[in-house]
């Protein structure tokens, strides 16, 4: 239905009014003039490549250029310098399928992203060409893209599809997160070994030991030992002292205290 009443628009300014358009039709009705803009935009930088021939034959020189067709148009400076910047940069593409907004963003692109973006036939917005810088830039930076990054320097993939498929393992990544059980499990925690060594552990415990019962008096080792103890909340603690008692009683018969001077 939308098509059909946006097909008789035209760009006279005498365009009929849809009445009652819903959501849908103001989006579909701005996607098309964005695309009917974008034809006239490209007709305009058109015009100005054969201005450019004809004043590079007229005068042998380019300086001076864009004054003078800024001026005999009758458009700011500013904006003339504009679209010469952008003829200029890919001035042997006639995308015309692309609006000014979105011919603006694909200049910022990687070149052969550019040039892969330019090459389609279909009509591309602006949204699609930052996902498909955002895609190939995790394709240049991130690691775990390598494998595309080598397929795209290989020819095997276009720098586009490599975009498409790297924000796509973004965001399975990103789902995968969100999906995840994020209770924190206390004892699964506790007894985890990460980024623990076991010899590290019991050096650093042996030289605890050591320091307590080298630099402080027995009974103020048993005190200071106590109230570090005494608040077990999670009732960790005292089940592991007495562990390690047993542990120390072991050791102690196997490390007796023969020909050994004490320390207290």
């Amino acid at each position: 239905m939308i098509a059909s009443k946006l097909d008789k628009l035209d760009l006279s300014g005498n365009q009929p009014v849809i009445t009652d358009p819903s959501w849908g039709d103001c989006v579909d009705g701005f996607k098309k003039a964005d695309v009917e803009m974008g034809s006239a935009f490209h007709s305009k930088v058109g015009w100005m490549n054969k201005a450019a021939d004809i004043y590079l034959q007229d005068n042998n020189k380019m300086l001076g250029f864009v004054g003078k067709f800024a001026e005999d148009c009758e458009v700011s400076y500013d904006y003339a310098s504009e679209i010469n910047r952008i003829r200029q940069q890919d001035s042997g593409c006639t995308p015309k399928n692309f609006s000014h907004i979105t011919w603006k963003a694909i200049l910022s692109a990687p070149k052969e992203l550019r040039k892969d973006i330019l090459s389609s036939d279909k009509p591309v917005t602006v949204s699609e060409v930052k996902e498909a810088k955002k895609g190939y830039k995790a394709v240049q930076e991130d690691e775990s893209n390598a494998d595309l990054k080598e397929k795209v320097e290989s020819k095997e993939i276009k720098p586009v599809e490599a975009a498409k498929i790297a924000n796509d393992r973004f965001e399975k990544k990103k789902k995968e997160m969100e999906e995840r059980d994020n209770t924190f499990d206390l004892v699964e925690h506790i007894s985890s070994t990460e980024n623990y060594e076991i010899g590290v552990v019991a050096t650093n415990f042996a030289a605890s030991m050591e320091q307590l019962i080298s630099k402080f008096d027995g009974d103020q080792v048993t005190d200071q030992i106590y109230l570090a103890l005494k608040e077990d909340v999670i009732n960790i603690k005292i089940p592991a002292l007495h562990k390690m008692s047993d542990i120390l009683l072991e050791l102690c018969e196997r490390l007796p205290l023969t020909n050994i001077k004490t320390l207290n």
